[in-house]
């Protein structure tokens, strides 16, 4: 039985296939598109689709296939993906990502999820048995 931190780091498939549609989307229809016009899900800008395709193939093959990596890569997901967060929170555009109101809040679940996940595999790990 895998433990919920490899799981956690096999779930990052969702940003593996995010980032790979919205960039096909982005080729076919132009970089100019607005992500407003994409399916609930997939909107978000070509740098954060960038973002997610590489932090999404990452986690899928750490979760898949060196599942011992699973605990740093959950915890370095949520650290960066909290600093997504907390800009977030306060622009609207920072480092040319749209991260508007809907994508903060995605962030901000992931976060806490992946923080959750994170820390308690951490304590799970530490604490005498």
């Amino acid at each position: 039985m895998w433990p919920l931190v490899v799981w956690a780091a096999r779930l990052s498939v969702y940003f593996l296939a995010q980032g790979a549609l919205v960039l096909l989307a982005y080729v076919y229809y132009g970089f100019d598109s607005d992500p407003e016009s994409f399916a609930l899900g997939f909107r978000i800008d070509p740098i954060l689709a960038a973002v997610n395709l590489a932090w999404g193939l990452a986690g899928t093959y750490i979760g898949f296939f060196r599942p011992r990596y699973a605990l740093p890569f959950v915890l370095a997901f949520a650290a960066f993906y909290t600093g997504l967060a907390v800009l977030g929170s306060f622009t609207t555009t920072h480092l040319g990502m749209l991260l508007n109101e809907r994508v903060n809040l995605f962030h901000w679940l992931v976060v806490i999820a992946a923080w959750g996940v994170g820390l308690y595999t951490l304590w799970r790990k530490r604490r005498p048995h």
